[in-house]
């Protein structure tokens, strides 16, 4: 227990001092002069004689969770004596306190008890500089260009060393104070409550005051087209009017004037508390684009890259990118400016270790891991990112762990898992509700219908998603930069979202794949060296910048072409190195997007083009026809009646309207070098053809499409 009354952890390595060359271990000390010190009796793991081994240290998941418990107890145990120490130091500091600042005593004692028992530092709460001298912390907040990054004494234990402390005002979230006395403490820097008078005729005038203190917070950002959002642990949210009137009354005072007549009849006029005002949080909630708050797109809770590929690795708000990077870190990790091929390599090795014992099945599926892992380092700064499928033979092959870890990496945290959504509507009000919640990753767990529908499909494609705010008639547009991700038995998805999720299969050749046993947690891997496997992966795509962005993948993939230049790009060239290098524990790498020439394959919408062309070449070759000429040759050819009927087949006959209907849906489409083409009306009936890629199409179809345009109803 500290002098404040803080709850400060000791350990065999005493993590509270700041200087790697003050560890204090348990070996006993050497005492002269008849001075004693009992200690607690020493285990010993290894060999004593040799060199200290961190390693020899038990740090597995449930000894961490053992440690977390004894921990939680023994500050439960430690609470009614923390309480106690807290109010007796702030009895005893409050008096010079209260001088020093000129306030009442009491405000002054609560000054300090905010400090110790919540961590927030007011601003009459004194700090001393690295020089030695005080300043306030109203001071501090009031030139943040003066102090943002300097270095203070500990706050509530201050002495000789005045470089403890550090001060972050520019983070884009509130200020703090971080201190490395006792194994690290951050402290919140509050201004006093701005105070703003309500009255009569004054709504312009409190709107705009109020709107200038939260301008000067800098703790909300206008988000997307119509929303404001701020952060919490490391999420951005949207918020309503009542949260708005709420934090108004959080941060500002406000008050009315109102008259009185004393006893002896003079007038006289008093100040009266009031509540912060709804109308006011409503007035400006409803000034879009005129409310000067700072632009958010997307937080980050690690390093990442702006879309040109410079290194975002500093906290705070970011005006180029428009990302906030939510960091509590003391020592964040910095990315590499120029690595070498070497440097990648290495990377690679280091980032895939988690993920070595995952049965997949080939180099194209280990390319989109891997494109699911640098897509969740990089998924803020790119507009679009195809989504992640796992699928496998069977159910327990590790499909959800894979994709669980490559959401612990995206943002730190165990992602959300929901099931998949059974209409177009649920998929959308689902989807916008996780961009409500900030929430980053999006995993459908256990899909059994083929994936896909027109807003999953847009909101893969998007950069922004929109939809009505439920309970309102407001449509609020949000910043997408979710990663998608969906896992399934045997995972197909429709046509058009093919292209859109790219597929990695796994398959562990058992008949019970859920009875194997990792020798490691994946998940808790990545999660506790997250920040180091984010710069793994953030220093490949750094390594192929260096190396001068050589085009290595043919095209550039149409609705995802800066997630073609971070991530796909990247990863062919690091295969080529790979194959060069050699090395067993390096995975075979091919380009991620040959998931989605598979995934047209087996798609079921593309197998019914293929037979259905096939049998009408066959029948046809490259004449023009009508739907119900092919329906009248099904008496004969029984490959076009197996084909038209698996599209359009209803109670044992062919239904010709929804046979032009799905015609007219594929027309144009390639499939093994064949098409369907329009041709026209003729005498009132729309004619189709089957061409052959090589094949030309007749002249007269743009003819007979303008001859026809005021007949352009389909009849069959």
């Amino acid at each position: 227990m500290g002098r404040a009354g803080q709850a400060l952890e000791r350990t065999i390595i005493d993590g509270s001092v700041w200087q790697p060359e003050r560890l204090d271990f348990c070996a006993p000390p050497v005492l002269l002069h008849g001075l004693q010190r009992p200690h607690a009796a020493p285990r010993i793991f290894g060999d004593p004689l040799a060199l200290f081994d961190l390693a020899l240290i038990p740090h597995d998941a449930d000894t961490h969770k053992q440690a977390q418990a004894l921990k939680k107890t023994q500050r439960a145990n430690l609470a009614g004596q923390c309480a106690a120490q807290r109010e007796r130091w702030a009895q005893q500091q409050a008096p010079a306190l209260a001088k020093r600042r000129g306030i009442p005593l009491e405000k002054a004692r609560d000054v300090l008890q905010r400090a110790s028992a919540q961590r927030v530092l007011m601003g009459d709460f004194v700090l001393t500089s690295e020089l030695g001298k005080t300043v306030a912390v109203g001071d501090i907040l009031d030139r943040p260009d003066r102090w943002h990054n300097a270095q203070f004494a500990d706050p509530l234990d201050p002495d000789n060393d005045t470089r403890v402390a550090v001060v972050n005002l520019k983070s884009g979230q509130r200020p703090y104070l971080y201190t490395h006395r006792h194994g690290g403490m951050r402290f919140e820097l509050l201004r006093q409550s701005a105070r703003i008078q309500l009255g009569r005729g004054m709504r312009v005038a409190t709107t705009d005051a109020v709107l200038s203190v939260l301008q000067e917070r800098g703790e909300l950002f206008d988000y997307g087209e119509g929303a404001v959002a701020y952060v919490s642990d490391g999420k951005a949210r949207a918020v309503t009017p009542d949260w708005l009137t709420d934090h108004m009354g959080r941060v500002c005072e406000f008050y009315s004037v109102r008259s009185r007549r004393k006893v002896d009849g003079d007038d006289t006029t008093e100040e009266c508390p009031e509540d912060a005002p709804l109308s006011v949080a409503r007035a400006i909630l409803a000034k879009h684009g005129e409310r000067g708050f700072k632009k958010l797109v997307a937080v980050v809770t690690a390093p990442t890259l702006r879309m040109d590929g410079t290194i975002l690795d500093r906290p705070g708000h970011d005006e180029q990118s428009g990302l906030l990077y939510y960091c509590e870190h003391p020592n964040p990790p910095r990315v590499p400016q120029s690595p070498g091929v070497q440097d990648a390599l290495q990377a690679l090795r280091f980032l895939w270790a988690p993920l070595a014992q995952f049965p997949l099945v080939d180099s194209v599926a280990n390319g989109v891991v891997l494109h699911g892992l640098l897509s969740a380092a990089l998924r803020a700064s790119l507009p679009t990112a195809p989504g992640v499928g796992f699928d496998a033979p069977a159910a327990g092959s590790g499909k959800t762990l894979l994709a669980r870890c490559i959401g612990i990496l995206a943002t730190g945290a165990e992602p959300s898992i929901l099931p998949p959504a059974d209409t177009d509507e649920e998929t959308r009000k689902r989807l916008f509700a996780v961009l409500r919640e900030g929430q980053r990753v999006v995993l459908w767990d256990n899909v059994r219908e083929p994936l896909g529908s027109a807003s999953l499909d847009a909101f893969l494609t998007a950069p922004t998603f929109a939809d009505r705010v439920l309970g309102s008639s407001e449509t609020v547009t949000l910043p997408n930069r979710a990663l998608f991700i969906a896992t399934g038995n045997n995972l197909r998805m429709t046509s058009d979202t093919c292209r859109r999720v790219l597929t990695a299969r796994i398959d562990a050749q058992s008949e019970t794949p859920y009875t194997r046993d990792f020798s490691f947690d994946p998940a808790q891997m990545v999660q506790t060296d997250r920040l180091a496997y984010v710069v793994a992966a953030l220093t490949i795509v750094r390594a192929y910048i260096a190396a001068g962005r050589p085009k290595m993948a043919s095209g550039r993939t149409a609705s995802f072409e800066h997630w073609d230049d971070l991530v796909r790009q990247p990863i062919c060239w690091l295969a080529h190195h790979v194959d060069m290098a050699q090395d067993a524990i390096l995975p075979d790498l091919a380009d991620p997007m040959e998931a989605a020439k598979r995934a047209f394959e087996q798609d079921p919408e593309t197998t019914k083009l293929r037979a259905m062309m096939e049998a009408w070449y066959a029948a046809f070759g490259s004449h023009q026809t009508t739907v119900g000429a092919a329906i009248q040759r099904c008496g004969t050819d029984a490959l076009l009646s197996m084909a038209l009927d698996d599209v359009a087949g209803q109670a044992g006959k062919i239904n010709s309207r929804m046979l032009g209907r799905w015609i007219e849906r594929m027309q144009g489409r390639i499939v093994d070098g064949k098409r369907f083409v329009r041709i026209g009306h003729r005498a009132g009936l729309l004619h189709w053809a089957v061409y052959a890629t090589r094949e030309e199409s007749p002249a007269v179809e743009a003819a007979a499409d303008a001859a026809d345009m005021v007949e352009d109803v389909a009849t069959f």
